[in-house]
């Protein structure tokens, strides 16, 4: 590999370093993006939404929507969701888990 393709690697993760650190997350949406930014794996971020208390709107019991855990496809329906705008780590992220997924052989 060339000296400028390491470089300009080094620019990419550095920005993605930046906005990752500076990434403010408030709703679940945006704590699954930054925590899949960090860990690169869907059933980890699930499992630590859940530790924070996270949930899900489940069936209908009693008049009332149920919470329910949240699983990796859960996830992942967000991770692929519209992006709002001015959420510069979405993208990043949304390009990351599709290339984690053609790697496994699952096509989006």
């Amino acid at each position: 590999m060339k000296i400028e393709e390491i470089k300009k690697r080094i620019k990419e993760y550095q920005n993605y370093v930046d906005i990752y650190e500076s990434y403010e997350a408030t709703t679940m949406k945006q704590m699954a993006i930054k925590l899949y930014a960090e860990l690169n794996n869907v059933n980890q971020v699930a499992n630590q939404l859940n530790e924070k208390g996270y949930r899900k709107d489940g069936k209908l019991v009693a008049g009332e929507r149920a919470r329910v855990k949240l699983i990796s496809n859960d996830v992942t329906e967000i991770l692929n969701s519209d992006i709002e705008e001015g959420d510069l780590l979405h993208p990043e992220v949304k390009k990351i888990l599709n290339r984690n997924r053609r790697r496994k052989g699952i096509v989006f």
